[in-house]
């Protein structure tokens, strides 16, 4: 969609008060009345009906007209809308060309009265390269349906509060100027994304650097989602920057561990393919035990709900309780001590007597035990020997399957070693070729030549025809029938024997 602004200088002040009583009366309505735009934007029938009007003919309002004369915000009139607010606060004065289209966003450069360059992102959600917004983001949370707009909007504040985190935290991002509404402003980053890059000059580097950041995000309790190299730039320094943030997840979420190998193995794969560098070692999410920031909780990221957070409240309010009665018992230990010592000199004496009592029954028992074990020695004997057989039966299974397994993969039974290379399987027409090269000649093979006598040859030559004959008649029947409208007159309604009839008069 292209944002073209000329008309902004042409909209006077009850033209603005309309687009906000729209945007207004769409929190309850889908189309918003002409009434109820009069009432909200404080003006009389007729002059709210011309500014409507006016309104209408830039394209910034949609008219339905089926049930009742209801308008409703197009994504034009609510550009305008956000571009007047950031106007009023001279963040924005001009309004460039178009630099990027994404699935969710366009991307235009714009500049304040210093002529600054920043960025300029407006989230279009709703398109239909992403449809499924609703079911790939939590932007709904418990509600059951909203506008394309709302949405927008959401993602809006959503982005702009990771990108707010993030930079104040010292990651490599744009810095977030403004936001309003579904627009956000932030800074012009020098360089280009990673798909447009051809060739690295230490591509080990910024491999090593992407890795870095992807743990570094896991650290403060986020992972990106998104991590591939259409939302990656470098500059001319071959120096990371990394954009575009409302898909990001808490490491606390369910499918955590997923999107992190996506992120890490989206990496791996485009430096193989593109700059043919293979990463050896790259980060696991299995290793990753506890953040060591919570910007997660700050942020309130997907997948933190708020029943973690109750939980985590539980957990550091246990933590200082459990502080403090360390304390209070450190200073009851030592009013107990002295009591438990004169009552201990007590408990010495009655053990004293009861030990050698016991010491006479234990003489008697251990007589009985030398017996018994004696006869669980004899049964241990007996049972090793028949594990043994049962050993050598086993070994004997397995080399008499040898020939069933396929090598090529890692079964039980099969002795290829895990450093030395899997047999390959070949086809037969790999086989010749390599027979070929190895200077091997393969066997030939002969082919009987078949004798037909005259009379065979005759009758073959006769079928063929009649096979000619009755392809012909079919086609010419179907090409008949296809003129006429009426479906019983088709060559499928005639019967057979009529069919066989008319083949017959050719021959």
């Amino acid at each position: 969609m292209k944002l073209d602004c000329k008309a902004i200088r042409y909209l006077s002040k009850d033209d603005w008060r309309t687009l906000v009583a729209v945007e207004m009366g769409m929190k309850n309505h889908e189309y918003v009345p002409v009434s109820l735009i009069c009432n909200i934007a404080n003006l009389r029938y007729g002059g709210g009906k011309k500014s409507i009007n006016n309104i209408h003919k830039f394209k910034l309002l949609f008219h339905d007209a089926r049930k009742y004369d209801g308008y409703k915000l197009t994504y034009l009139g609510y550009d305008y809308l956000g571009l007047k607010a950031l106007v009023s606060r001279d963040i924005i004065s001009f309004v460039g060309n178009q630099i990027g289209v994404g699935k969710e966003s366009d991307i235009y450069v714009v500049a304040n009265d210093k002529n600054e360059e920043m960025i300029l992102k407006l989230h279009r959600l709703g398109r239909v390269s992403f449809k499924t917004i609703k079911n790939n983001r939590d932007y709904l949370q418990h509600r059951k349906s909203a506008s394309w707009l709302y949405l927008s909007r959401l993602s809006a504040l959503k982005e702009f509060a990771y990108m707010k985190a993030l930079y104040d935290n010292g990651f490599p991002v744009p810095q977030p100027i403004d936001c309003n509404r579904h627009c956000i402003v932030m800074t012009r980053v020098k360089g280009y994304p990673l798909t447009q890059i051809v060739e690295l000059r230490h591509p080990r580097k910024v491999y090593s650097d992407l890795m870095n950041l992807i743990v570094r995000l896991a650290n403060y309790g986020l992972i990106h989602g998104d991590f591939n190299e259409f939302n990656i730039m470098i500059s001319d320094d071959e120096e990371i920057t990394l954009i575009d943030f409302p898909q990001m997840v808490s490491t606390s979420h369910l499918n955590a561990e997923y999107y992190f190998d996506r992120d890490v193995n989206c990496i791996r794969s485009y430096f193989e393919k593109r700059f043919n560098f293979i990463g050896e070692q790259y980060p696991k999410f299995s290793d990753y035990k506890q953040s060591l920031y919570n910007l997660d909780v700050l942020i309130s990221a997907s997948g933190f709900t708020k029943d973690l957070q109750k939980d985590m409240d539980d957990l550091t309010k246990e933590q200082d309780d459990d502080d403090e009665n360390e304390e209070n018992s450190g200073d009851e230990q030592t009013s107990t001590t002295n009591e438990n010592e004169s009552k201990d000199n007590k408990d010495n004496e009655d053990e004293d007597d009861d030990e050698e009592e016991e010491e006479d029954e234990e003489d008697d028992d251990e007589e009985d035990d030398e017996d018994v074990d004696e006869e669980e020695e004899e049964d241990e004997k007996v049972d090793n020997g028949q594990m043994k057989k049962k050993d050598d039966g086993v070994k004997e299974i397995t080399k008499n399957m040898k020939g069933l397994v396929n090598n090529n993969r890692n079964f039980k039974f099969s002795d290829v070693n895990e450093y030395e290379p899997a047999p390959i399987v070949l086809r037969k027409e790999f086989i010749d070729e390599m027979n070929v090269l190895e200077n091997v000649q393969a066997e030939p093979v002969v082919e009987e030549d078949v004798i037909l006598d005259e009379e065979a040859l005759e009758a073959e030559r006769k079928r063929e025809q009649q096979v000619r004959i009755a392809n012909r008649v079919k086609k010419q029947l179907t090409k008949s029938q296809k003129t006429r409208v009426s479906a019983r007159n088709t060559a499928k309604s005639r019967s057979r024997t009529e069919v066989k009839n008319h083949i017959n008069a050719f021959i």
